[in-house]
């Protein structure tokens, strides 16, 4: 009998809390359309004109507690009469926002949305930014995007790189350009630069106002392993910066100037990175001042190593950036230090952003005019 009394009990609680969760009332459809994000055979998630953003999705009918997860902030869901869950809100920031269905504390991607790689598969939506239209796509020339295909004998395997090429580069076969190696953060892989950061609009878009000098963009896969090395998250193994180091000096770049028609030179070679990628730049790429003469670290984290090894009469540039919520004073003051040592040093402050993609879509829009000149 207490068992029974029990289970009735409990039956009794989730039949009230259902009950209570379909208080969704659904708004006029007029003036509702699909996101950017949503994907093809989807009807959600929808935006309408007052920059307002509407979930729906389904949930086990077991579920206790269903929230959206949105540019970092939780949103709780209602249930309509139809059995979905509902969520209608404003972003809290602007730019690209991840988001997340989260039921009974376990994170979902919403089964509607297209999806990147963001420390691992995510849902995100494209929140438009009135001071930021720089990225948005316009009738111009456009550039192609390649996977670009090498053996690296760090790995013993095939290895993929994202090869962004100007709008020219089909019609003008006598021209050779220089090269921007751009890396991501440790969230991302190779193809993030062009689906999360826009770089081949920003380039296409810069390059035809004439605010830029039409580039080769290289974005390889931060991750290197050597065969028996263990893979984590971060893959800090022991030989780390070294495999790096290994493939991108003596593979990557030597492949690429075979493979396209590059100026193979120090000053027509740039290398920069968001987050790990920036670090990489700090702790790699500033130990071959050999072979680039512009940097950009982009929120990475940490001052620049060994300034006194940098080849002065080779380097033009090292330029650091991150947003106004990370550590602006830390990147001011590391500028002071290399200028006051005799070497070019600028930086960028991302207003009102953190450790996200606004910050580094605004960093690359500011390095990239500063390149090759």
């Amino acid at each position: 009998m207490k068992r029974i009394l029990t289970t009735l009990a409990a039956a009794l609680l989730l039949l009230a809390f259902n009950a209570s969760a379909q208080t969704f009332k659904a708004p006029s459809p007029e003036g509702w359309s699909r996101t950017s994000a949503t994907q093809r055979q989807s009807e959600f998630p929808k935006v309408n004109s007052k920059g307002e953003y509407w979930f729906r999705f389904r949930a086990p009918e077991t579920a206790k507690e269903v929230k959206i997860n949105f540019a970092g902030k939780d949103f709780p869901a209602q249930k309509d009469a139809e059995g979905y869950w509902n969520v209608i809100t404003t972003s809290p920031k602007v730019g690209f926002q991840l988001y997340s269905i989260i039921i009974d504390g376990v994170k979902y991607n919403d089964p509607g949305s297209e999806v990147v790689y963001c420390n691992g598969w995510a849902g995100y939506i494209e929140v438009p930014s009135p001071d930021d239209d720089y990225y948005l796509m316009r009738n111009v020339p456009h550039g192609e995007v390649r996977e670009h295909y090498f053996y690296c004998d760090v790995e013993k395997s095939w290895r993929r790189a994202y090869v962004y090429t100007p709008a020219d580069y089909e019609t003008n076969h006598s021209k050779r350009y220089p090269v921007l190696y751009l890396q991501h953060g440790a969230g991302e892989m190779e193809q993030e630069w062009v689906h999360s950061g826009f770089a081949a609009i920003i380039a296409d878009n810069m390059i035809a106002e004439g605010k830029i000098e039409p580039m080769i963009i290289v974005m390889n896969n931060d991750f290197v392993y050597r065969p028996g090395d263990t893979r984590g998250r971060l893959a800090m193994s022991p030989t780390y910066s070294e495999n790096f180091e290994q493939m991108l000096i003596y593979e990557a770049i030597p492949d690429i100037d075979k493979s396209y028609r590059t100026i193979a030179d120090p000053q027509h070679r740039a290398m920069a990175g968001l987050s790990m990628g920036g670090m990489l730049t700090n702790s790699v790429g500033l130990h071959h001042t050999d072979m680039f003469a512009y940097y950009g670290l982009f929120s990475g984290g940490t001052p620049v190593s060994q300034p006194d090894i940098i080849r002065k009469d080779i380097v033009k540039l090292v330029f650091e950036t991150c947003g106004e919520q990370e550590y602006p004073d830390r990147i001011k003051a590391d500028t002071e230090k290399l200028n006051a040592m005799g070497i070019n040093a600028a930086y960028y402050v991302s207003p009102d952003t953190a450790h996200e993609w606004q910050t580094w879509r605004r960093s690359l829009h500011e390095f990239l005019p500063l390149l090759f000149r």
